[in-house]
């Protein structure tokens, strides 16, 4: 998962390192967090990359290898099932 700074302050995130990642733009550097999210009732312990210019929270593929993404553009609902 993947989400801009300015969305970290509300969490109470714990800090691991910092890792230069490459992305579309070029390298780019990530703080790393242990975050925690919630799906379908089940908590789960996540590696955050927290950087500067995402516009959108990014999930990564990992997710989809044992969950159906399932996206309601009409509703503006997203799931994981």
């Amino acid at each position: 998962m993947a989400i801009n700074n300015q969305d970290l302050e509300a969490l109470d995130w714990i800090y691991l390192e910092q890792q230069t990642m490459q992305t579309a733009q070029g390298d780019a550097e990530f703080d790393i967090y242990l975050g925690k999210v919630r799906i379908d009732k089940e908590d789960f312990d996540i590696s955050v990359h927290v950087g500067q210019g995402l516009s959108e929270v990014l999930l990564g593929r990992q997710w989809l290898k044992n969950r159906r993404l399932v996206v309601d553009m009409p509703s503006n609902v997203m799931t994981l099932e």
